[in-house]
């Protein structure tokens, strides 16, 4: 220990031992400038053993290099060891945003962005999150304490936790949220690769949940996913689109659900439509709606009584009206929107007045895409339903990949959120 950084004058190699137990304290000889003076501190520290002292040092120090007298004074007080606990997945203390397959033995499993984790813990210095990827699955967990983002996770095969997700803690209670930044095809997503969450291990104690009130759900494309929303596009900090530049942590979707204060859930895969993907003829958004996870290819196993949102945002067609082949092609994707938000509201949620957002931009604002969501819009309110249209053209796409980054996805919420506000009443 030295104290120069005191503005003490080290006398040299002078040093004093204090050995108690498995503890050393070598601290290093100063020299005070006014004379008489003395020196106290308190250290805090753990031996190797785990077993940890308070020691109240005090030191007599002379004057201009003369004789140093010494006075050692140093006070044992033991400190009772923290007993670790284990909070399995099912326990109420916990809740849960997005879609989860929860297994018999209440472990819980996922694949889709955006799927949070959220605990209330009192008394503890850390939370360590036992969470496994399955199958080769590889994820970027966001962990925030309090609302305010403390340390980003890669789980993968290679380390099989538990993963220290939260430190540092003290008395009062926190908020530990986890948050699945990267959307399905990401993380290599397929019916035997998902996360696989078990539960947390903590010094601590749950606190009692506490879930968001509102709720929105959202069902889009690599838009809604967060493709390229963190890598700036243009030189000299051009970047390619990758698990690093991307995540759902950024997007509209999430500074809406953060703006409103709701939970959220998001179906979302990059290149997918509604009628037609972009380059692939497999899963489009309509199947995947129906799956508990995103890897789970044709299942239909998403029980919709588990999980009412308040309202619907889709942003879907611009992947499909890359094939835009004339009016025909464009009743086809009219009917299908149209069938997809009767069968959500209608069948699924057995609510046909849930107000259901077809959102349009940033990324083709062209005037057919305009006609069709309108065209839709009136339909879907025809049967009974409660479409708006959520204009959210114009913002850059200034991301990876031509899509928008930083600042196309702020403005885009700053274009939604008064829309939504003004339907929902928030």
């Amino acid at each position: 220990w030295s104290w120069a950084v005191l503005g003490f004058k080290p006398l040299g190699p002078d040093v004093f031992p204090a050995i108690f137990g498995h503890l050393t304290l070598r601290i290093e000889a100063t020299c005070l400038k006014a004379e008489g003076m003395n020196l106290a501190a308190v250290f805090r520290a753990r031996a190797l053993s785990a077993a940890a002292l308070c020691m109240i040092l005090t030191f007599n120090v002379g004057v201009n290099g003369e004789t140093i007298g010494q006075v050692l004074t140093a006070q044992r007080r033991p400190i009772e060891p923290r007993t670790e606990t284990f909070i399995p997945a099912s326990d109420p203390a916990f809740w849960y945003s997005g879609r989860t397959r929860i297994n018999a033995d209440g472990s819980r499993d996922f694949d889709w962005e955006a799927t949070q984790i959220w605990l209330n813990v009192q008394g503890a210095t850390y939370v360590k999150l036992n969470i496994s990827a399955e199958g080769g699955f590889t994820a970027r967990l966001i962990v925030e304490v309090n609302g305010w983002e403390q340390t980003s996770l890669w789980v993968n095969g290679a380390n099989p936790g538990p993963y220290l997700a939260a430190f540092t803690l003290g008395s009062q209670s926190w908020t530990i949220r986890v948050f699945n930044n990267l959307e399905p095809v990401f993380g290599g997503a397929s019916a035997n690769s998902f996360l696989h969450f078990t539960g947390v291990f903590t010094d601590g104690k749950a606190a009692p949940a506490g879930p968001r009130s509102r709720r929105i759900e959202v069902v889009g494309d690599s838009i809604s996913a967060g493709y390229g929303s963190r890598g700036p596009a243009t030189a000299p900090y051009s970047f390619v689109v990758n698990d690093i530049t991307s995540g759902n942590y950024y997007t509209y979707n999430h500074l809406i659900c953060e703006n409103f204060t709701a939970d959220c859930t998001v179906i979302a895969w990059s290149g997918k439509g509604m009628y037609e993907n972009c380059c692939d003829n497999g899963e489009r958004m309509p199947a995947y709606y129906l799956q508990t996870l995103g890897g789970g290819s044709y299942t239909t196993d998403w029980d919709f009584s588990r999980w009412v949102p308040d309202t619907i945002v889709i942003n879907l067609g611009t992947n499909d009206f890359g094939h835009d082949s004339g009016p025909a092609w464009e009743a086809a994707f009219v009917q299908t929107y149209v069938e997809f938000v009767v069968n959500a509201t209608q069948k699924y949620y057995k609510t046909p007045k849930m107000p259901v957002f077809l959102a349009q931009g940033p990324m083709n604002d062209n005037t057919n895409l305009f006609n069709a969501l309108s065209n839709a819009t009136a339909l879907i309110n025809a049967a009974g339903g409660n479409a708006f249209y959520l204009d959210m053209r114009g913002p850059p796409n200034d991301g990876c990949g031509g899509h928008p980054g930083y600042q196309g996805h702020h403005q885009m919420a700053q274009l939604a959120i008064p829309q939504i506000a003004k339907v929902m009443g928030w």
